[in-house]
């Protein structure tokens, strides 16, 4: 089977640049008319305005409140969800899940703003809201630009727009650094399990499969018809896959890739968040040859 370097690695640096720049706008706090407000435009298109700064602030989302975290802005998060584990997150009051949390949970903490995700999977969450006039924010954390987007978007909501603008800054920086180090040679086949049975791999689009090619890899399942998908272990065999990357070795069945690679990064490393680099800089580093 033929192998190449990896052609979306340059295109991939380009596109954080674009989307630090996207950041910026978003840091950009907006008026409302009559009085001094935070504007922000979410990942749905949304604008949604706030009289100031969200100061009590429910996320829905584990990666949205590592960032929140990141800004200095964890005195704003009041909830949580059951899926944040994070042990500092443990104080907070949990709504339940990330889809369809307990609505009566969510008003009991009084939120400035709520903050879920833009998706299909739960329309009930976020009609509820504009009927209890509580406003929200929805992210479409898929990619590492939206991991960048989405920090100015958060910096703009809390008033923590310099401290956002540096922490942009310096993953772009950390993100170029891991692209030019990226070995020469032919990218290895890569592939991504993130466990189940049958197994359940990143396609393309998603932050998985462009931290395999900002550092030199190749998504063997980069023409898959969505972002995951569950395949055959029979397909698994077939792609002729050098390095399975996987959250939890020991749950991994070694038997259906013999003659790869099998690494175990950090679950975490699944969480489209302000770890972008470090998730990079791992993925690097278990794509090099032993040795090398």
């Amino acid at each position: 089977m033929p192998r190449r370097r990896p052609r979306n690695r340059c295109r991939l640096v380009a596109l954080l640049v674009l989307a630090a720049g996207c950041a910026s706008e978003a840091r950009e706090p907006g008026t409302d008319p009559g009085s001094q407000g935070v504007r922000v435009v979410d990942g749905l298109g949304r604008e949604v305005i706030l009289e100031g700064p969200a100061e009590r602030i429910v996320s829905l989302v584990p990666s949205a409140t590592l960032t929140l975290d990141a800004l200095d802005a964890r005195s704003a998060l009041v909830g949580r969800t059951d899926f944040d584990t994070v042990s500092w997150s443990a104080d907070l009051p949990s709504v339940g899940g990330g889809l369809q949390p307990s609505i009566e949970a969510v008003v009991s903490l009084d939120p400035d703003a709520v903050i879920l995700f833009g998706g299909e999977q739960d329309p009930v969450t976020p009609a509820r809201l504009d009927e209890l006039g509580i406003p929200w924010v929805g992210i479409r954390p898929d990619g590492i630009a939206d991991v960048l987007v989405i920090i100015g978007m958060l910096g703009t909501l809390t008033g923590r727009e310099v401290r956002a603008a540096a922490l942009v800054d310096s993953l772009q920086a950390e993100l170029a650094a891991v692209a030019a180090g990226a070995p020469g040679g032919p990218a290895p086949r890569v592939a991504y399990v993130m466990g189940g049975t049958p197994p359940w791999v990143a396609g393309p689009g998603t932050y998985i499969h462009e931290l395999i090619e900002l550092a030199g890899g190749e998504n063997v399942f980069a023409d898959l018809g969505s972002l995951y998908s569950s395949v055959s272990p029979e397909e698994l065999v077939s792609r002729g896959v050098d390095v399975v990357l996987v959250s939890d070795a020991g749950a991994f069945d070694a038997r259906l890739t013999p003659d790869a690679r099998v690494v175990e990064v950090g679950g975490s490393r699944q969480l489209p968040g302000p770890g972008v680099a470090d998730a990079a800089r791992e993925v690097a580093a278990a794509l090099r040859r032993p040795g090398g």
